[in-house]
């Protein structure tokens, strides 16, 4: 905690106490304003070198995000470093913890900082940079079109892409400047800055020339298309996504490679000529941004250029998107990673792995800080939490009830078992938050609306950023409840049909869901539990 002489670290039975104390009062929600229970040596990594990078690893409820926060807290704290508020970022994966962090972020004494989920912050800076209004949405694609656009093969692709126009465009200057050598030699001097950049200076080097005014305003006609292309990052994208020599250089070779690149072209061309762009191709088009201007706009003319920017759930990011992320700082070191890997709900993004992250900052392995005990779940959440993610261990902390698993005859008696239940709770404490946790947004919003019958006033929908923690029962999805928590949980319906066991993220799904918990957590289904759940 901060006190009137600087930082302290609480002692163990204090903080223990002090976190616990939050499930007392939920309308008090809010991150704990105490550090996690961390060593003596994992307090000094994020209280003591301002540029050191910090990455923070644990599983859920360990308090990753407010030992992340307590960082960034410190970092902002007077004198301790030159980071300011307002060039700092806290970059997560969804709306509602986004919500949660903002309005949590002032009682640890951080004000100014601007939370936000990735895609706000890229399409914020998008709608900026791109002619028109380009609008993202989920189209059904392939799994091997997605992990494409996913993988660290498409980075390469990328770069490669924005190299390959440099050498076009050395090219097309060389013919229109062949008999103007001080100009060609000029422009050939300039080699190694971002394209755009490089291309602007260029134009008003020749603006300003004493060249005859006819040739001027040809020459200066030409550049202002080259730069009006290179501009077009929509058309830039599909070109690039249709190009499969292009890419067939940077992927894996693999039975299936020229068909899927070819069904690719395919499919990228039918979304040109219907103007299409896919939720995933939001994260190439801002590195092409990026790249191309060696940067991202900032709107003003120049670059975004972060003090020290936060990444939590790191594990849901891709290549692409740390990429994007890490330019964006001034410094790579101005930086703290949170992450599990066995809350990965995002499979698509293959995330690079805490070995490449800590290759990458310059780290040792021993840097990263590691956090063994959950404080949010009791012993019998964790040791089932465990087994889901198959790593059944011993588990140390807080006693609590054991979970309920609950089938139902029909959807009727499910309805009526979850309103019990809800009634129950909130009878024995008013201002518990009892959240409903579904697999999809439409199951979610079905749920809500027959839950109303039973317990008028009390029950709401959580959504992207329509979310309050104020108690009573919220009705969510499971992509909505990350980095969140709650006192008391209902799974609902983890079954076979919506957590199939042969997918790999059912396992880390449920493992999420069951982990928002505090105390309670009701496992409620009609048809059979997924095996991911079997042997409970």
């Amino acid at each position: 905690r901060r006190s009137e002489t600087g930082w302290e670290k609480l002692d163990v039975d204090s903080q223990i106490a002090a976190h616990r104390s939050r499930g007392m009062h939920s309308k008090e929600k809010s991150l704990p304003s105490i550090l996690s229970l961390i060593t003596k040596d994992q307090f000094e990594m994020i209280t003591t070198d301002p540029e050191r990078p910090v990455i923070i690893q644990g599983s859920a409820g360990s308090g990753k995000t407010t030992v992340a926060l307590h960082r960034l807290a410190w970092l902002l704290h007077e004198n301790n470093s030159p980071v300011k508020a307002e060039k700092t970022r806290v970059i997560v994966m969804n709306k509602s913890l986004a919500v949660y962090v903002s309005a949590t972020l002032p009682s640890m004494g951080i004000e100014g900082v601007q939370t936000t989920t990735f895609n706000s912050w890229a399409m914020s800076i998008i709608r900026k940079s791109v002619r028109g209004q380009p609008f993202f949405k989920f189209l059904n694609i392939p799994s091997f079109v997605e992990e494409l656009k996913f993988s660290e093969e498409i980075l390469k692709a990328l770069a490669g892409w924005v190299d390959k126009q440099e050498l076009n465009l050395d090219e097309e200057i060389k013919k229109q400047f062949a008999s103007r050598t001080a100009h060609l030699d000029n422009w050939m001097k300039s080699k190694g800055k971002p394209l755009l950049p490089r291309l602007r200076d260029f134009s008003h080097e020749v603006k300003n020339s004493k060249l005859p005014d006819a040739e001027k305003q040809q020459k200066l006609g030409f550049i202002k298309k080259q730069i009006s292309n290179l501009e077009d990052y929509l058309q830039d994208l599909y070109n690039l996504l249709s190009d499969s020599e292009h890419l067939k250089k940077y992927l894996p070779a693999n039975p299936k490679l020229v068909s899927n690149l070819e069904y690719l072209k395919r499919l990228t061309e039918k979304n040109r000529l219907k103007k299409n762009l896919d939720y995933f191709d939001m994260s190439l088009v801002l590195r092409l941004i990026q790249l191309k201007n060696g940067g991202l706009p900032d709107g003003s003319g120049g670059t975004v250029s972060l003090d020290h920017i936060v990444i939590d759930e790191a594990q849901d990011f891709g290549p692409v998107e740390f990429a994007i992320m890490m330019g964006a700082v001034s410094d790579k070191r101005q930086v703290t990673i949170v992450g599990d890997v066995a809350q990965k709900i995002l499979f698509a993004r293959k995330f690079i792995g805490w070995n490449r992250v800590v290759e990458y900052l310059g780290l040792d392995d021993d840097a990263i800080i590691q956090l063994e005990v959950s404080f949010r779940c009791t012993v019998p959440i964790m040791t089932l939490a465990h087994k889901v993610a198959g790593d059944p261990k011993k588990v140390e902390g807080r006693a609590g009830p054991d979970p309920i698993w609950q089938e139902s005859e029909n959807y009727v008696d499910l309805i009526e078992n979850l309103a019990d239940w809800s009634r129950g709770l909130l009878r024995a404490d008013p201002y518990k938050l009892v959240a409903l946790i579904c697999r999809y947004p439409k199951q979610a919003m079905e749920l809500k609306e027959e839950m109303e019958g039973y317990l008028p006033g009390e029950v709401r929908l959580g959504h992207r950023d329509q979310f309050s923690f104020e108690p009573g029962v919220l009705v969510t999805n499971i992509h909505q409840v990350k980095g969140l928590e709650f006192d008391s949980v209902a799974l609902v319906e983890p079954d076979e049909e919506n957590y199939p066991a042969k997918r790999e993220e059912s396992r880390n799904m449920i493992y999420v869901g069951i982990t928002r918990t505090q105390e309670d957590l009701l496992l409620a289904t009609i048809r059979p539990y997924s095996s991911v759940l079997a042997g409970h």
